[in-house]
Formats: C-alpha cells, structure tokens, sequence
C-alpha cells in the first residue's frame, strides 16, 4: 500500500451553493482594488469544487481564461491552478506566498498574471 499525502491539485470539497455569490464579490472586489483602471470584465464560473475565472477585454470577443481555485472546506483553503496557452491545460501553480494553498483572494492574484502584462 503506498503512503498517504496531501496533493492540493486533487480532490476538493464541492463549494456549497450559499458561498457562490461570497466567492465571486470576494473575487471581483479584490479585482478593483488589484486593477482599478484595468476595463476587463472578470466572469466568474462554479461548478463542483472548482471556481474558473476569466477576463473579457474589450477589444476581444474571446475570453482570456486565467485560472481554476480549487476550494477545500475554510474559507481559506484554496489552490491554484495556472490556465496555461502552451497546453490549454490548467496546470498547477504555487501562490507568490510561496504556499500551495492561500485565500481565494490570493489565489486570483496569482492566477491574474495575465492582466498584468
């Protein structure tokens, strides 16, 4: 039998309905305070224990996907995972804390990468 370890990119608990709209005016106030003159539009999906979000720039139709919070039981337990072009995968990523799982407010900073260039 091969040990047991703590993997933050598996598993997950399914975020509870009552926290959806917590979640997304968590994320999209943290989004003006991080980018106050930035006009993208962040939509904001949940769906089992994952919460996508993505940027809608004005000069494109298409979306800029940016990240999947992975949500553990608290408030906040959350992993990143970095959507990356190359792969158009999600793929793992630590928070600029330097730790694997942080606040969801955290975790968007570091998977908002790309609203920054």
């Amino acid at each position: 039998m091969s040990p047991w370890y703590y993997n933050p990119q598996t598993g997950g608990t399914k975020i509870p309905q009552q926290m959806h709209d917590e979640i997304r005016l968590r994320i999209l106030k943290h989004g003006k305070k991080l980018y106050p003159k930035d006009p993208s539009k962040l939509n904001i999906r949940i769906k089992g224990q994952f919460c996508y979000v993505d940027a809608h720039e004005p000069e494109s139709d298409q979306p800029t996907h940016l990240c999947r919070l992975r949500y553990f039981s608290g408030k906040s337990e959350w992993s990143l995972a970095f959507y990356a072009y190359s792969s158009e995968k999600y793929e793992p990523c630590i928070l600029t804390s330097g730790e694997w799982c942080g606040t969801v407010e955290e975790a968007f900073e570091t998977g908002s990468i790309y609203l920054q260039a």
